[in-house]
Order: C-alpha cells, then structure tokens, then sequence
C-alpha cells in the first residue's frame, strides 16, 4: 500500500495522477471511512495552469485564487480523483458530474464504507483543526445548498446510505453499509445501478431539470426491498429545487417541488391482480398521456413541469417491479381475476397524481386575476365478492383541472400587461373540467350478469376580453356529456369467439376493443361522437 503522507505541495490533479498510478483494489480499501480518523489535514496549492479555472465556486461567486484546500483524507482513490477536478466548476451539474457513478462503483467494488470531503478556506488561511473538523461535520450533515440522499435498503436487511454535497467553498460524499457487508449478489446489482443514479443525477440538475428515473424505479426486488432518493438544489434565484422518489415491491412515489410548480404522484403497486397484459398497459398508458397533454394545451400549462410530469407518470408506470419470490402460487382463498374482467380495466395499478403550477398575479392593474394550474388524476379499483363464482370489480377514473391565464387580443401579439391602459388589452381565461369513467363486471354462481362503463365529462371556459381596461365581454360556455354502455354482449360474444378460436390463434380482439371503451376521456363532444 503506498500511503501519502504530506502531499500539500501538489495541486488536485496531480493527486489525480497518483490515483491513476494505484492498484485499484489496495487503493479503494484504504480510502474508505474505516479509517478511525483522517490521517492528516492536508492543503493543497492551485497548479498555475489551472488558476483561470479555479476563479470562482460553485455558485458563481469569485473565489480568492490561493484559498488552501483542506481534504478530509490523503488517499489518492477514483472518489477522490473525481472530487478534485469537479471542485472548481460553478454549478451543481458540474460539481456533481460523475461523482455519483463513481462512488457507487468504488463502494460496489471494495465493499468498504467510503467518506471524504474537500474544503476551501474562505479567509485565505489554512483553516485551524477545530474549525476545519467544524466544516466537516456541517458539510457531511445534510444541510449544504445541494445535496443528493441516496438509500437502498436490500432484502437480506442491509441498508446502503449514499450522500453527496457541494456548497460554495466545499465538497463531500459518503458510502455507507450498515447491517453487514454487502453479498456479491447485492454488490453486483449495486455495481449495475451506478449509471442510472448517475443519469438521474445529470437530469436533476441540468437546465432545466429533466426526470430520468428508470434505473432507480425499475430495480429487482429480488435484491433491493425499497429504493429511497431525495435531493435538493438550491437555484440561482435562491429558490429550491427539490425531489422526492420512493420504490418498493408495493408502491411508487415521486415529489418535486421548483421555481415553477410542484407535482406529486403515488402508485398502488398491491392489487397486482387489475394488471394487463403488456400490450394493454401501452395502450393505457399512452391514452393517459394523451389526457395530460390535452390538459396541459387547455389549461395553458407550463411546458417544462408538464414534460417533468408526463415522464414521472410514464416511468413510474412503464415496468411495474418484478420479484421471482412474487410469481409463486397463491393463497387457495384469493379472488382471481380473468382476461374478461381484465378486458374492463385499463390494465395499469391504481394510482393518484397532481400537477400543480406557482400561481402568480398575472396583471399589475388587476391583482384579482392570477394566472394558475392546477390538474389531477387518479384510478382506484375494487373488488367485492364472497368467492370466486361471486363477485364484482368496479374500476373508477377522474381527472379535474383549473386553469387561469392571459392571452392577447389577437394571435401572434406579445402580451405586456403594466399598470398603463394602453396594455390593457387581452383575453383573461378560466377554466374548470372535470372527467370520469366508472367501469365494472360481475359475476353470479359463476355467470357473468353484468358489465358496463359510464363515462361523463364537463368543461367550462369563462373568457373575459378587456380593451384598454374596459371590459367589453365576458362569456361562460357549459358544456357537459354523460352515457352509459351495457358491455355485457360484447364481452359475451369476445368469449364465444375465444371457444371457438383455433389453437395458437390467440386471444380475441373483441377484449382489446373493450378496453378503449371504457378509458377516460376529458371531453364532452369526444363522449358525444
């Protein structure tokens, strides 16, 4: 093992050379936080190609060029490497770039608890070992401008903890185990998990921010029983930027909160009995997106939080988790459900989901007319039945939105509303929908008695145009439609078809027709036509 022991002459890239020179095995063992305490305190100098660089911190803010670097570990490993060329970027994104792989692989790798921080004195002075052990404990707490919380807890009952965090004048991560040393299957899926937290990472604080969830909520339960990340930025205007997303076997939660709006949505992962096939979830998911966007066109919505949802809502939905331990046989007692009683259904878990837009005054001379959005979604199911020859599901879908917001006179006009008159000119909307679709199937000693969906749907779109100030209309346009279809001959005929079908020649189209009739639709004159 080669051991650094006083390095405070050279600057951070060339501790990067000396990592690149080590034995990755003896070099990852030793940088981990086993290490009782930290082998010195050691400061290093701003080589004179890189001064330029090093001008300013991580929020932009102009950094004194020979401030000291105080590291909290002398070991030149992969973690440390990495640290030492993203100290001098200016933004989270760059401060971040590539830390959260590595640190992943090195842990995946050594099996070893990693901890190691870098901070800047902002006096220009060393920083006295009190104050120095100060800034550690306050920089590895939790508390820092940004900062990213991964847990992953395994179904052996190990829990990993992996934290990074930047502010201004420092710089911290930590790999932690707790419960035992990792298996080499539980090593291996970690190892497999590092590019995915590296690209949620990228997504979450890039400009604007983007959701690359898949890795994180697409895990195999076989190793992992819940995956856990939290972050929190903190933006150029000061606002924070924050996020929240929860996995398990049984249910999916994702929470952001911006600049421009919040949205929150869960996942019922339990009744795995409502699922459909692959093809039935697609066509879902896909009609359910269509919704949103039609929400997002009718509300005026903000085009990047609506994206930001879109994507949360179709990860959190696209590959529900799988564990082999799940796929074994069920109790004697549960109520099964068939391809018909599927056929009803949309096919995907239950769910709630809510977008909401910063709501803001949207006119100086009017402080009563804001400009807002708001819209929610949700499916819930139930079954009910004494036994299996017994029994209904009914399945319900809704939606609502509200929505206020300003449009000029004319398309193609900029629209500047101040306290002037003369600004004065424009459409000021408001808008509130609501949608539902009530679908259900029963059963009586064992013959099917019942099916039908309800679908209703209600807009109403207030408009209320001003020229100069003055208001010249104000109009509210109702429009509202409600049916209800006996899918009872339907699904009657989708069965015979099926009897009478020819080995290998698959299941019935009459059941992939269904479910389009019994999807939610938004609007009125669609449920009319």
């Amino acid at each position: 093992m080669t051991v650094i022991s006083s390095i405070s002459s050279l600057p951070p890239l060339a501790v990067a050379r000396i990592a690149a020179t080590q034995p990755a095995a003896g070099t990852t063992t030793e940088s981990t936080a086993a290490l009782s305490s930290p082998a010195s305190i050691v400061t290093l100098h701003q080589d004179n190609k890189t001064i330029d660089a090093q001008t300013y911190t991580s929020r932009g803010v102009i950094a004194e060029p020979d401030a000291p670097l105080a590291w909290e570990y002398t070991q030149p490993d992969k973690v440390s490497f990495r640290m030492g060329g993203n100290f001098a970027s200016a933004s989270a994104s760059s401060r971040f770039r590539g830390l959260g792989e590595t640190l992943l692989l090195q842990l995946a790798q050594s099996n070893q608890n990693i901890s190691q921080s870098v901070i800047r004195s902002s006096t220009g002075r060393a920083l006295e070992p009190a104050a120095l052990a100060a800034a550690q404990a306050r920089i590895h707490s939790g508390v820092a401008d940004n900062s990213i919380n991964l847990t992953l807890k395994t179904a052996s009952g190990k829990t990993v903890e992996i934290t990074l965090s930047s502010q201004d004048n420092a710089l911290a991560v930590q790999a932690q185990v707790q419960g035992g040393d990792l298996s080499e299957e539980e090593l291996a899926a970690l190892g497999a998990m590092a590019e995915g937290f590296e690209s949620t990472i990228q997504g979450l604080t890039a400009v604007p921010p983007q959701l690359k969830l898949d890795a994180l909520a697409q895990f195999d339960t076989d190793v992992f029983s819940s995956v856990d990340l939290t972050t929190r930025f903190k933006l150029d205007d000061d606002s924070t930027q924050s996020f929240e997303l929860h996995a398990d076997a049984n249910q999916r939660q994702v929470r952001m909160s911006g600049a421009a709006g919040d949205f929150d949505m869960s996942v019922d992962l339990k009744n795995a009995a409502i699922l459909g096939d692959s093809n039935q979830k697609a066509k879902a998911l896909a009609s359910y997106l269509r919704q949103i966007e039609a929400a997002r066109d009718r509300g005026d919505g903000d085009q990047n939080l609506l994206s930001m949802f879109e994507s949360a809502f179709k990860t959190v939905h696209s590959s529900y988790p799988q564990s082999r331990a799940a796929s074994g046989p069920q109790p004697p007692t549960a109520i099964k459900l068939t391809d018909t009683d599927r056929s009803v259904l949309t096919g995907l878990a239950d769910f709630s989901a809510t977008v909401t837009e910063k709501t803001v005054d949207g006119n100086p001379a009017r402080p009563g007319e804001f400009d807002s959005f708001k819209y929610g979604l949700s499916q819930s199911t139930q079954s009910k039945g004494q036994d299996q020859l017994n029994r209904k599901v009914v399945q319900n879908q809704q939606s609502h939105l509200t929505a206020q917001y300003h449009k000029p006179l004319y398309a193609g006009q900029t629209l500047e509303l101040t306290a002037d008159p003369q600004s004065q000119n424009y459409q000021y909307y408001q808008i509130d929908d609501q949608a539902s679709s009530t679908s259900s199937i029963g059963y009586v000693k064992g013959k099917l008695v019942e099916a039908s969906v309800t679908q209703s749907a209600s807009q109403s779109t207030r408009i209320s145009k001003y020229v100069m100030g003055n208001l010249e209309e104000d109009n509210v346009t109702p429009v509202s439609s409600s049916k209800t279809q006996n899918l009872l001959g339907l699904l009657q005929q989708a069965l015979q078809e099926d009897k009478l079908a020819k080995p290998g020649r698959g299941t019935s189209y009459g059941f992939a027709a269904i479910q389009d009739k019994v999807m939610l639709v938004g609007s009125p004159m669609e449920i009319k036509g």
